[in-house]
């Protein structure tokens, strides 16, 4: 059943954020329950709904077919989201905190590491590339964004050609300028389905987008043809594929 989705006040995310040491224990094995009760952990949203047991179902393995997953549950899941409310650090905060904990622990938290830097960096949701790039729900969400801009008839086609390869969401959508105008994305998108040069070493994505920002600029892609804008992108590759060579014989 859909419920109101809830944000954290704002001191409630400065407090965590203070005191990420001193609850460790209930990042690593307990949680937030009792303090949820307390003032400033429940603000709803007029705007957006979802069914809590979407967290349930979330897949915390990792690896292309769970992000697709998981991205699918969650652009699909969250009703009436917009971009504005998914730029807001306390939504994200709250769900990593409260009702997807268990998910952001086996995903995030459960593989070693500097487990206080995985909490800052997974459990909130600083600025627009916290929220879009780092927070463990919040890049679900902007995954679907960005695929849904890219191929609006086929979702899940979009989020297989961006997330294939961990370096093609890097260098595509982590990119504002390249991942939020839909012509340039779709035609970006197009081109990672049709050519097979993308998927022959991991650095072919990072020299193409190169080429495309090198030429891009000033470019108004919302006044182009698909063909034209299919036609630029391929001048891209072409470049992009001579620098590879000449990188390989200079090596």
């Amino acid at each position: 059943m859909s419920e109101p989705l809830k944000l954290l006040s704002s001191a409630t995310v400065d407090e965590l954020s203070e005191n990420i040491g001193k609850n460790l224990d209930r990042y690593i094995t307990t949680n937030f329950h009792d303090a949820v009760r307390g003032n400033g952990w429940a603000i709803e949203t007029t705007v957006a709904k979802w069914d809590p047991a979407i967290a349930t179902k979330l897949d915390p393995t990792g690896g292309p077919e769970a992000e697709i997953k998981n991205s699918l549950l969650v652009y699909k899941g969250f009703q009436g989201m917009t971009p504005a409310l998914a730029r807001e650090e306390r939504l994200w905060t709250r769900l990593c905190h409260v009702e997807c904990l268990d998910y952001v622990r086996a995903r995030w938290l459960s593989r070693g590491g500097n487990i206080p830097n995985l909490v800052r960096l997974h459990c909130f949701a600083v600025g627009l590339t916290g929220c879009r790039d780092d927070n463990a729900v919040g890049r679900l969400w902007w995954n679907g964004h960005v695929a849904s801009l890219a191929c609006p008839n086929d979702l899940e086609l979009g989020l297989r050609r961006l997330l294939s390869r961990a370096n093609i969401r890097m260098h595509v959508v982590e990119r504002a300028d390249t991942a939020f105008r839909q012509p340039l994305v779709s035609g970006i998108v197009r081109l990672l389905g049709a050519e097979s040069w993308f998927d022959t070493f991991d650095a072919a994505v990072a020299i193409f987008m190169l080429e495309v920002n090198k030429r891009s600029g000033g470019t108004i892609f919302e006044a182009l043809t698909e063909e034209q804008i299919d036609a630029h992108l391929a001048r891209c590759l072409r470049l992009a594929q001579t620098q590879s060579a000449k990188a390989v014989e200079a090596a």
